[in-house]
């Protein structure tokens, strides 16, 4: 009778999740980069299919309602699942709603892809948390500091170099790529799986989540300061660079490198984002304010610039108004952290970020009709009036943050 083999001793299975979690890094990379892909880089591709504004739009924001959903289980069951299986589902669902999307051009196939990938990005990023988490449990925040600094990388490389590569291979192969490299990165984790993957475990009660829902002081940011990520996405995955070549003259690789500058500044800002903190005395509803008068500043000077003048410089600098506050979510996050008791610390996190992906969807479909109200039948470039809605649509929701934000109970922890 054959004997069952030896348990893996602890230096192994840590040996094999550090390898794990190397394919996990990419798998997060690349969908930090997905975010940005669609519409963005293949808006005029789209159009070519036969979509219109409005169904465009979707296809962003599908994958945004999907991610948001993603966020919240994260948030709530994060203790049930370990590192590996989390990471094989969520890669699974990339892979395959990366690599399906491009093959298709059935919308309602399109948008079913799309989530999957949304759905898959979302538990990559809690797998990779996860990972870190057991590995790293006496140095988790400098790990995960490290790894998110490689990651930010990966919406820059959504803009010029996708671009580009569109251009050499066409959309369709440029699209597939990331699912396919997703592909190879779960052969990988399945190589070095045996004796990672351990038993589910029992799943934590909702009632930290029922506290959030009944805290109106959590209600009042969940609702306002996800406002500024609406806006910023409209731009960063869906109508900045189509804006750029439509009414500024300049080529597709010229306007992704402008939304590609966006990505940096962000990227940077969430480094930057506790110096605002301390330069507002610790004040967060001030920090939050500023936030709200940049991103309706940008999109006061976005409509100048659509209605009055056609300047490349002052649409950008349109644009970086815009995008400053989205980089500041570690200020907000941890306004998050302080109305809610430190256990509840990742949750609160995880539930202000669900709201802010409701909103970056919210913001699309929004933006994809009003582009769509504005724009002839089958218009492959949209007239300036539709942008100008869209700027409008912008101040409005800044101008709101501002008025609501005004009623927040300043901590100044």
């Amino acid at each position: 009778m054959n004997s069952l083999p030896p348990p893996l001793s602890a230096e192994i299975i840590r040996r094999k999740k550090l390898i794990i979690l190397f394919f996990g890094v990419i798998l997060y990379f690349l969908t930090s980069m997905a975010k940005l892909l669609v519409p963005a880089i293949v808006y005029d591709d789209l159009i070519a299919v036969g979509l219109n504004a409005a169904e465009i739009a979707g296809t962003g924001a599908a994958f945004m309602y999907a991610y948001a959903a993603s966020q919240l289980l994260a948030g709530v069951f994060s203790n049930r699942y370990g590192g590996v299986r989390i990471l094989l589902i969520g890669g699974g669902l990339f892979a395959a709603g990366t690599i399906g999307f491009p093959l298709t051009e059935f919308y309602w196939l399109m948008i079913f892809f799309r989530i999957c990938t949304g759905l898959g990005a979302g538990t990559v990023f809690l797998g990779v948390v996860k990972l870190l988490s057991d590995l790293f449990s006496q140095r988790f925040a400098f790990a995960l500091g490290v790894t998110m600094l490689f990651t930010y990388f990966g919406p820059v490389c959504g803009t010029t170099p996708m671009v580009l590569l569109t251009d050499a291979v066409g959309w369709q192969w440029s699209m597939m790529i990331p699912g396919i490299i997703a592909a190879l990165s779960i052969g990988g984790i399945l190589l070095f799986s045996s004796g990672t993957i351990k038993p589910v475990q029992n799943g934590e009660t909702l009632q930290p989540l029922k506290k959030m829902f009944a805290n109106r002081a959590m209600w009042l940011i969940n609702l306002t300061i996800p406002l500024l990520f609406g806006s910023y996405y409209v731009l960063s995955s869906q109508l900045g660079a189509k804006s750029l070549t439509d009414r500024c003259g300049i080529t597709a690789a010229h306007a992704s490198t402008v939304i590609m500058i966006l990505t940096i500044i962000v990227a940077l800002n969430n480094v930057l984002g506790n110096l605002l903190l301390k330069l507002c005395g610790n004040r967060s509803k001030v920090a939050v304010f500023i936030a709200f008068a940049l991103s309706t500043a940008g999109a006061v000077t976005g409509y100048l610039a659509f209605s009055k003048v056609t300047s490349v410089i002052l649409t950008t600098t349109a644009f970086i108004l815009i995008a400053v506050p989205a980089g500041w979510f570690p200020v907000f996050g941890n306004i998050a952290k302080e109305l809610n008791p430190p256990e509840d610390t990742g949750l609160a996190v995880a539930l202000l970020n669900f709201w802010c992906f409701v909103f970056i969807a919210l913001f699309q479909n929004i933006s994809g009709r009003i582009i769509q109200y504005f724009s002839p039948a089958d218009a492959v470039s949209y007239p300036p009036e539709a942008y100008c809605g869209v700027f409008i649509f912008m101040a409005l929701a800044g101008i709101c943050g501002m008025i609501a934000i005004s009623f927040h109970k300043e901590s100044r922890k």
